[in-house]
């Protein structure tokens, strides 16, 4: 019994195993990135009847001694960190380019399971997009800390495939 070898490059088990986490992780983007956008179309408008509402219960505590000065302040300094009312337009559109970006990773992914170097860029490319959509598109608190959790994996996966670099071509 002979081996034969076609001389085609061998994909290393790593990489298989960081394309197939990618594959799930792009479909669940993909995914989520339809889902967010039409979630938050729904919603657009109603972000400033949500804010007030808010604002009518907290006179309301207050004027009825239900709140301390401290929980108050507290209270102001939470909607002044959050920016007042939430722009459900501007987090659709973010929800929309991490769809579009999942599917450009997904692009990535898939040259890189082709052992294409150029998949990597491609992937980083389109990680770093999508990291740094809800910071320019949302903005303030909520669009950093979006931002900020959404970098966690993409900066682990970005590394790891960057490791297997040298068996790209």
């Amino acid at each position: 019994m002979s081996e034969t070898n076609t001389g085609a490059p061998q994909r290393p088990t790593f990489l298989t195993v960081l394309c197939i986490l990618s594959f799930i992780g792009c479909g669940l983007g993909i995914f989520g990135g339809i889902t967010g956008y039409f979630t938050n179309k729904a919603l657009v408008g109603s972000g400033d009847a949500l804010s007030s509402e808010i604002s009518n219960s907290m006179d309301e505590a207050i004027a009825s001694g239900e709140m301390s000065d401290a929980e108050r302040e507290m209270a102001n300094a939470l909607g002044d960190a959050l920016g007042g009312s939430m722009d459900f337009g501007a987090m659709a559109t973010s929800s929309l380019v991490q769809g579009l970006m999942a599917i450009v990773c997904l692009i990535g992914v898939f040259m890189m399971w082709k052992l294409k170097k150029t998949g990597f860029y491609v992937y980083t490319l389109a990680q770093v997009v999508t990291v740094a959509a809800p910071f320019m598109l949302v903005g303030g608190l909520a669009g950093g800390l979006m931002a900020t959790l959404g970098a966690i994996f993409p900066i682990i996966f970005i590394i790891l495939y960057a490791l297997n670099l040298k068996h790209m071509s």
